[in-house]
């Protein structure tokens, strides 16, 4: 007998190929696996994702299967993650989308834009169910709560004065309504009123605007964090009251912040390129605080963003250099890892959550996806497995397949052990109808195939048996 070992075969290295480790690998492939390697951080770039246009922002949903990015055309993108195929296509916008976020059942997604809107989508129907639209204002960034989706965290800025605004919106069944959580005043030499010399729309020419806001929930969506651009990070439940207050040593610009899936530490983006991790609690000592820096100590390069991994074990930095450049650091603020990519700078960048995956937003608009290069290793699942480099003649012993009574017996009391397949656990990813979302899970998104120019200019050559029925004339019968 011959045996291709790993189903590969050795004429063709291409086709018939198990791949074990890739991106689309199913939890059935996961105990080929080395179970000793530890180190799950990306490594290489997988592939890049179909782009229809421009990429500035995305998110990955709940579990991790549908991935949405945010175009400069104000187009929302909906991948679906297992196949890298654009699922949805939903368009509103009239100016750049700034922020993405999936509510915990998947079903809606909530998209801001510079036009001043902020919608949530209904993912499925592709269709917007709330709307807020205002005049005069574009919207920052925006995040959905964690565990009610009929509330959302908004940070918004004014395109007449300098004044900002981070807020909460609501959104009820009589219309969205907004509760403002915090609204830094303009400098006094700066007056927000735009009477003053220098003001937007005076004589002395445009003036310049503060860095914006940046603001996301904790682990439970019972507080607020928020960071200003003088290095101010404050605390706040979602009444509005301040719970805690901390200053960053130096008072450096904010300029991205990132909670750790775990909920215990975030991260802040300096304008100083230094990036800052803080654990949580560290907010009510207030004071100055300097927290756990990293940074590249000889080209000092820049940051565009800064997160945590899915662990919440290491920092990941993307700089804002000519190429792709992405740090990992560990706890004891040690660099892991170093990734060099194209000459296609990182804009922004979201981590899978669950996997070593890393969605890329290029500066071209492309997305690049980072993954961790798996090895075969089949002796970890087998210990008395054995590797070949080629293929061998295998002589088979006499009593080699034959039944053995205790085998027999084993695989007799194997059937009648019985194994539930119905009951459904309780799951970190997982996602039950309740009274904050009631909405059942969206787990995935059905692809809606479209028919090639070629096809519909041939009068529907190609079409399914069953389109084709449904497109011919009622009256006439067509003809097979």
């Amino acid at each position: 007998h011959e045996f291709f070992i790993g189903a590969r075969s050795l004429d063709s290295p291409t086709q018939g190929q198990l791949v074990v480790g890739h991106t689309h690998t199913h939890n059935m492939n996961l105990a080929l696996l080395d179970p000793f390697s530890h180190n799950e951080l990306p490594e290489v770039i997988e592939a890049k994702l179909e782009v229809p246009s421009t990429v500035s922002v995305c998110a990955f949903n709940r579990r991790g299967s549908m991935l949405a990015g945010g175009c400069d055309n104000g187009h929302v993108i909906v991948w679906d993650f297992e196949t890298h195929g654009v699922a949805r296509t939903l368009e509103l916008h009239e100016a750049p989308v700034t922020s993405v976020s999936w509510t915990k059942s998947s079903r809606r997604l909530l998209s801001s834009g510079a036009d001043g809107r902020l919608a949530v989508w209904d993912v499925l129907g592709a269709c917007v169910v709330q709307l807020l639209a205002r005049e005069n204002l574009e919207f920052t960034g925006a995040s959905t709560h964690p565990l009610r989706r009929d509330v959302c965290l908004a940070c918004s800025s004014s395109t007449v004065v300098a004044s900002r605004e981070v807020s909460l919106v609501f959104w009820e069944a009589a219309g969205p309504r907004s509760l403002a959580l915090l609204s830094p005043d303009a400098p006094a030499d700066e007056p927000a009123g735009g009477g003053g010399e220098g003001a937007a729309g005076g004589s002395g020419g445009s003036r310049r605007q503060p860095p914006p806001l940046v603001a996301c929930f904790d682990k439970p969506g019972e507080r607020v964090l928020i960071g200003s651009g003088k290095g101010l990070v404050t605390l706040l439940d979602l009444s509005g009251a301040r719970l805690a207050e901390m200053q960053v040593a130096g008072g450096p610009v904010l300029r991205s912040l990132a909670l750790s899936r775990d909920g215990m530490s975030f991260v802040l983006v300096c304008a100083d390129r230094v990036i800052r991790a803080f654990a949580l609690e560290r907010l009510f000592e207030g004071g100055a605080a300097a927290g756990r820096e990293h940074q590249d100590v000889v080209s000092r390069v820049p940051w565009a963003l800064a997160a945590f991994t899915s662990d919440s074990e290491h920092v990941i930095g993307a700089a804002a250099a000519a190429e792709q450049k992405l740090y990992i650091w560990d706890g004891d603020r040690q660099l892991a890892k170093l990734l060099d990519g194209p000459k296609d700078p990182i804009v922004y960048f979201a981590y899978h959550p669950t996997r070593p995956i890393l969605a890329c937003c290029a500066k071209s608009g492309d997305i690049f996806v980072w993954t961790k290069q798996y090895c075969e290793n089949w002796s970890a699942f087998a210990p008395d497995f054995k590797e070949l480099e080629e293929n061998e003649e295998y002589e088979e012993r006499e009593d080699e397949f034959d039944q053995q009574p205790a085998q027999v017996e084993a695989k007799a009391e194997d059937e009648a052990e019985h194994i539930d397949i119905v009951t459904l656990e309780p799951s970190e990813l997982a996602h039950f109808p309740d009274a904050d979302d009631p909405d059942i899970e969206l787990e995935c998104l059905p692809i809606r195939p479209l028919a090639d120019d070629d096809e519909s200019a041939e009068g529907g050559a190609g079409i399914g048996e069953a389109d084709a029925e449904r497109k011919a004339p009622l009256g006439r019968k067509r003809k097979v």
